[in-house]
């Protein structure tokens, strides 16, 4: 994994930053002598790994480690000093630029900067010179297997293309669904060893039809290890404010109280009885047929657990074996017609013991590679044949498929172990976490760095590496999870690098990467901290301060080289100012905290700053000016109570994400949207109600149409009702006859791309729809919310021929007109696939649940 972190610092060196920096600060040679002396120890990085378990080896891949993340320091901050000149020169601060860059000034930097270099420089010399001791030799960094540009698509397969489970799957439906249970709760265990596909069998049971008609209520807990039952009870009812243990098992008691339900217990270790006659005991108030399922690798799980006989799960037969191999490995490929590399198949395939989670990470393993016969023999007779000596073969098998990534996967695969296990995985954040830790090689093509963080995702997926994926309202992947093994190897392959705490603070001078599971009091603080890149600290936690302090925060900015920090679900008042000391920050997350107000002002003094989430901070009022022009994420989902924009948002030209613009008499105009066409996803527009009578700004409001990126919009007009969504007040229905026009011709301003794939209109007093939605070919989600204005649905609505979903909430008089049937607007929308009419929003219905 070395070698990422080497060529990364050799890209920098060699960008015209640092030509800017050699120049400013008279540092050219010095910074030319470092790229070759880490251009040399690069090309023995392969041979040396390969000699790791010779303890000197070892020793000395540990000591460049941390000289290459110390020179990657100190090279970051060089790029901070020459973006911090820039910002100010472009601010016209012509004052504090000659202060700042003062001759005297400049050259006692300069000194600084070249002292912390050639202290740098000799302890990389000292290590060039042992690998000559060492008899380290240079070699190309590739596989045994050469490492070929993959191809143009990708074979994984679903957990609804599951193969070789139609015995097991029939079995247990017939327990589930047995009209003649005796028992309020039954109990059906699964049993086999890990990679087998127990959770995955469960899942297609599951999500069947007939069980999913069967139960009135259907719940899911992954378990694992940690056998907690609050915790358990409290992820059923979907409490997360660590609320007492009675409290607790009451509300899930009133939840379950006299319905059906299906529980499955997912990955259940604990095989203490008495703490499972605990737990099951506060489900003996559901209804008569409810059933829990466990999986589990223990026959005594089983065995303590279990009111039905365990179903042992057993490899796959041979057939089906070789069926998910081909569709695996060759992905419909002519190369499935090849006899001979089917002979060679049939040879590697028996060696994975009918194992899916084996075959399926080989058989990606041999897709990844574009590669012939004799190196398919290779792989059989050399690579493949170590794994008879392993007691561990499945264990060996996913370490073989990792040894085979290429030094940044290996990277982007180790900082999954920060994780915890079942943890679900955002796909578009774990890409902005990878890219924040420098993790992502540039492009030499035209693409951007979050293009090629999806390539990494990609590629990882396909090995087998991710699964569980599921698929967002616009058809794109949007979240996975890592199977447990494949957990254990990302941890095992992470080594002293990658922490997770879960109580005391342990940590060691060489860890950077930290996931902290503890109350915040007893957050790492310690000069062994202070080296940190990343650190994760993720709510509810006991005890966790709503104020993070300014003495306490003084100490916890020492850990000044972070790029990543997360402080989410912690209930935090503020953020103090000092957070301006963490120079090298590239994310920063505060998700989930409900009473965070305001952010401080230093916010916008980090340079480096790429993504910033805020997601769900309802009572965030306002965002600080001047945010940095380095921003390409703002997450403000669920920032309700977020009043304007600030000043200069269309600056931000590399913004990529924007989930939501507010408008209102204080706000920053609609136009500054116009030149951020590098948006995707997803973008709110709230308060387009203030754009009434500003005629002027509506007719140059074509501010969306080269937004070519962006997948969904929701365009939201304020919308007041009282507690009973059901009713309209006379005022509310007079103005709406008053701003009908107005709305039309702001709705007409705001045309989107033809490519956007989801739109929501809510709060509308048109009487018409524009055009131009029915030109929007590639829509797959029309949404339309209290437009109480709309009376019916043109003709044109068949245009939309990718059309899948239609959602009508609250539209009273579009509700009797598109009713199932019999409303004359019905023949116009029969034919699409899914049609939702609710007399309220979503949102609202939990009211009345």
């Amino acid at each position: 994994m070395m070698e990422s972190l080497a060529v990364t610092i050799l890209e920098k060196l060699s960008s015209a930053v640092y030509k800017e920096v050699g120049i400013i600060w008279n540092l050219k040679e010095d910074i030319e002598r470092m790229k070759n002396t880490i251009f040399a120890i690069k090309v023995v990085l392969l041979d040396a790994e390969a000699k790791a378990n010779n303890h000197q080896v070892s020793n000395w891949l540990e000591e460049l480690k941390d000289v290459l993340y110390d020179a990657d320091d100190l090279i970051d901050d060089f790029s901070i000093k020459v973006l911090k000149r820039k910002v100010m020169a472009g601010n016209n601060i012509v004052r504090q630029v000659q202060i700042f860059f003062s001759k005297s000034i400049k050259i006692s930097y300069g000194l600084k900067l070249g002292h912390k270099m050639k202290a740098i420089q000799k302890r990389l010399d000292d290590i060039a010179k042992t690998k000559h001791a060492l008899q380290l030799i240079n070699q190309p960094m590739e596989n045994p297997i050469v490492y070929r540009e993959q191809r143009q698509t990708y074979s994984f397969v679903s957990k609804d293309e599951i193969i070789g489970r139609e015995k097991e799957k029939k079995c247990i439906k017939s327990y589930l669904l047995d009209i003649n249970a005796k028992d309020n709760v039954s109990i059906v265990p699964i049993v086999g060893i890990g990679g087998l596909g127990k959770t995955a069998l469960t899942q297609l049971v599951y999500n069947d039809n007939d069980v999913q008609r069967y139960f009135e209520l259907k719940m899911w807990v992954y378990v694992s290890d940690d056998f907690d039952i609050r915790k358990i009870t409290q992820e059923i009812v979907g409490d997360d404010k660590n609320s007492q243990m009675e409290k607790v098992q009451q509300e899930l008691r009133n939840k379950i109280e006299g319905k059906k339900f299906l529980l499955v217990l997912d990955d259940m270790w604990n095989e203490d009885r008495e703490l499972w006659l605990k737990l099951k005991s506060l489900f003996m108030e559901g209804g008569k047929g409810s059933m829990i399922v466990v999986t589990t690798r223990s026959q005594t799980v089983a065995k303590i657990m279990g009111t039905h006989p365990p179903l042992l799960l057993k490899g796959l037969d041979s057939q089906k074996s070789q069926e998910l191999f081909s569709r695996v490995a060759f992905g419909g490929l002519k190369e499935q017609n090849d006899l001979e590399l089917l002979a060679i198949g049939k040879d590697i395939v028996k060696k994975c013991a009918g194992i899916p989670l084996a075959i399926r990470t080989i058989g990606s393993l041999l897709f990844s590679r574009n590669l012939g016969r004799s190196d398919w023999l290779y792989f059989k007779d050399v690579e493949f044949s170590k794994i008879d000596q392993h007691k561990d073969k499945i264990f060996a098998i996913l370490k073989l498929s990792y040894d085979h990534l290429p030094s940044f996967l290996k990277k982007c695969f180790a900082y999954c172990s920060l994780f915890p296990k079942g943890f679900v995985l955002e796909k578009k954040t774990l890409i902005q976490l990878w890219i924040a830790e420098g993790f992502i090689q540039p492009s030499n093509d035209i693409r951007c760095v979050e293009d090629v963080g999806h390539e990494y995702f990609m590629s990882l997926l396909s090995m087998s590496f991710f699964q569980d994926v599921a698929i967002d309202d616009c058809g794109g992947l949007s979240t996975c999870k890592m199977h447990d093994l494949m957990h254990d190897l990302a941890q095992l392959m992470a080594g002293n690098e990658y922490v997770v705490v879960e109580g005391e603070v342990n940590i060691g001078n060489r860890t950077r990467y930290l996931s902290f599971r503890s109350a915040l009091e007893s957050a790492p603080t310690s000069p062994s901290s202070f080296q940190l890149r990343t650190f994760h600290l993720v709510g509810p936690q006991m005890n966790a301060s709503n104020y993070l302090g300014q003495s306490y925060v003084l100490s916890f900015s020492k850990l000044k080289f972070l790029r990543v920090l997360t402080l989410c679900g912690l209930d935090i008042l503020e953020i103090p100012n000092s957070i301006e000391q963490m120079k090298h920050l590239r994310y920063i997350d505060l998700s989930q905290n409900p009473i965070l107000k305001y952010l401080p002002p230093g916010i916008t003094s980090l340079h480096n700053l790429q993504t910033l989430k805020l997601s769900e901070c309802s009572q965030l009022r306002i965002l600080p000016e001047d945010l940095n022009k380095t921003l390409r994420h703002l997450e403000l989902n669920g920032c309700e109570r977020l009043t304007f924009m600030p000043q200069g948002l269309g600056q931000l030209t590399n913004l990529q994400t924007l989930t939501l613009f507010v408008l209102n008499n204080r706000s920053t105009s609609v136009n500054e949207l116009s030149v951020l066409n590098n948006l995707r996803g997803r973008l709110e527009i709230k308060g387009l109600d203030f754009l009434r009578n500003k005629n002027a700004e509506i007719e140059s409001a074509k501010v969306l149409l080269e937004k070519r990126h962006l997948q969904q919009l929701e365009l939201r007009w304020a919308y007041y009702v009282d507690f009973h969504p059901w009713s309209l007040p006379a005022k509310r229905a007079e103005e709406d006859n008053k701003n009908w026009l107005e709305d039309e011709m702001i709705l007409q301003g705001l045309q989107p791309h033809h490519s956007l794939q989801k739109l929501v209109i809510d709060g509308f007093c048109g009487k018409r729809l524009p055009d131009w939605i029915w030109s929007l070919s590639s829509l797959l989600t029309l949404e339309f919310h209290n437009c109480n204005g709309l009376t019916s649905l043109p003709d044109a609505i068949c245009n939309l021929v990718s059309l899948q979903k239609l959602c009508i909430y609250n539209c009273l008089l579009l509700e009797e007109r598109c009713a199932r049937r019999y409303g004359q607007d019905w023949p116009k929308i029969s034919l699409i696939r899914e049609v939702e009419i609710l007399p309220m929003s979503p949102s609202l219905l939990k009211y009345f649940t």
